[in-house]
């Protein structure tokens, strides 16, 4: 039988605890909420998506979603059991083996690192956007690298302060900026179904809601895209990672993560459906703010507010992926997967500063070179797959923990239909990697190559571990 509610199931370091009874239930419901970043998210992804699948992008996001959602009740159950700020990372090592979460630690590490820099060039070249908008700098800046590099800096510089003032403050920027990115959605929602008698290009049809599996190029476009809307519905799960720092830990976090999801998935169907009904599709496939071209289309006078949005967004988005990974990397170097000074914590604030300012430091090196690289659209575009392929092994790992979890504890309520679920989103997760796989055949000696640090780091986890009993049994 494994011990219900126990963190302490592993040696404790010295390293310090993170401040308790931070987060309120709103504050885990905005985190989760802003962490999707539905702004950002369509701005970002959606014309990608668009490109794929044409008017099939919505039929697509609704085909994947239940499996997010069941997903995210399997961590709602994990919370109940077991909060800790390394979440994903530390429930692999209690339900299956140290080697097990080990190895997961490598994806988990590689889902949110990989994710942050297709975060930071967007916020610079939004940020240029909104300046030349206004007449702060000439339209000459919006194609120099260096001006998108130093608006991306800047966006990091604010990601990395917003974070070391510590966790309240954090989640109470983090629902100021969702505010902002709701309100504006919201405006522009109302406005577009106001006028969407006289604005209409494109007469909704029930084929947009029905995946495309008419040709063979249709399905490998769907299972291109599928790493695309694996960064669109993810983020919800931040409130596990922030569990530990929250008030009522065994109640509210994974339930407001549940809830996040929801209300993203709503606002996307109901924006995404009135954007293709009044913007060509050819312009949402081939802009890099869909949003922003379907404002000029509905309301030409006030498109510049939906840079607002998108701004806000991206930067809330920015931070809050941070935010995981800083508190996963804290939970493992507690656990002495990785060096201690990764766990370190201010003295005041009690944040693991150490890791925030190293992921900052990645996240500007990455800058960097995306920045001066002959195609910052091609690199940004390989980022975001991977970004999305790994998102999605993270969750099928997720899936197979629940899977150990629910066979070995006979005990537990619900347990075969937690069950059930596990098995079906664990197949369901691994078939979207392999069907990614299998259609961007060009990519998987990359995703080979670093899926294997994973397997090293788990073998030198089991052979530390034999060692250990070697030591024992002498």
């Amino acid at each position: 039988m494994i011990e219900m509610r126990n963190n302490s199931h592993f040696k404790e370091s010295k390293i310090g605890t993170l401040k308790s009874n931070v987060h309120g239930f709103v504050d885990l419901f905005a985190l989760s909420t802003s962490s999707v970043a539905p702004a950002f998210s369509i701005a970002a992804s959606y014309g990608v998506i668009a490109m794929y699948l044409g008017f099939h992008s919505i039929s697509a996001i609704i085909l994947v979603f239940p499996v997010w959602l069941a997903s995210s009740f399997i961590f709602r159950k994990f919370n109940r059991l077991y909060p800790n700020a390394g979440a994903s990372y530390h429930w692999g090592n209690i339900a299956v083996s140290k080697v097990y979460g080990s190895g997961q630690s490598w994806i988990i590490t590689l889902a949110y690192l990989l994710s942050i820099p297709p975060i930071v060039i967007p916020a610079g070249e939004y940020t240029g956007d909104l300046l030349y908008s206004i007449g702060a700098i000439p339209q000459t800046a919006l194609s120099n690298p260096v001006e998108i590099f130093s608006l991306g800096t800047f966006w990091v510089f604010v990601t990395l302060v917003a974070s070391l003032l510590g966790a309240r403050p954090t989640a109470k920027l983090t629902e100021l900026f969702l505010a902002v990115e709701v309100s504006v959605i919201a405006m522009f929602v109302v406005i577009a179904v106001m006028s969407l008698h006289d604005s209409v290009v494109n007469r909704p049809s029930i084929s947009w809601f029905i995946p495309p599996i008419a040709s063979r190029n249709e399905y490998v476009n769907l299972l291109s895209s599928l790493p695309i809307i694996a960064t669109v519905l993810d983020g919800w799960e931040i409130d596990s990672y922030a569990s530990e720092e929250s008030v009522n830990r065994e109640r509210w976090p994974g339930t407001t993560g549940v809830i996040g999801l929801v209300l993203v998935f709503t606002i996307y169907v109901v924006t995404m459906t009135l954007m293709q009904s009044e913007v060509p599709i050819k312009v949402l496939s081939s802009s890099v703010d869909p949003l922003y071209a379907w404002g000029m289309f509905v309301a030409p006078k006030y498109a510049i507010v939906m840079d607002l949005a998108v701004i806000a967004s991206t930067a809330s988005s920015l931070w809050l992926t941070t935010y995981i990974l800083s508190r996963a990397w804290y939970a493992m170097s507690r656990e002495g997967l990785l060096p201690s000074y990764l766990g370190y914590l201010s003295k005041t604030r009690l944040v693991p500063y150490v890791g925030l300012i190293l992921i900052s430091a990645l996240a500007e090196l990455v800058n960097f070179l995306m920045i001066f690289s002959r195609s910052i659209e091609g690199f940004f575009s390989v980022l975001l797959s991977f970004s999305g392929v790994f998102l999605m092994a993270e969750f099928s790992m997720d899936s197979l923990t629940g899977i150990v979890l629910f066979l070995r504890n006979k005990d537990l309520e619900f347990r075969k239909l937690y069950l059930i679920v596990s098995v079906l989103t664990f197949v369901s997760f691994t078939a979207m990697i392999c069907s990614w796989v299998y259609s961007e055949l060009r990519y998987s000696a990359i995703f080979i190559s670093l899926v294997m640090p994973a397997l090293v780091i788990a073998m030198l986890e089991r052979m530390k571990d034999r060692g250990k009993s070697s030591v024992q049994n002498a």
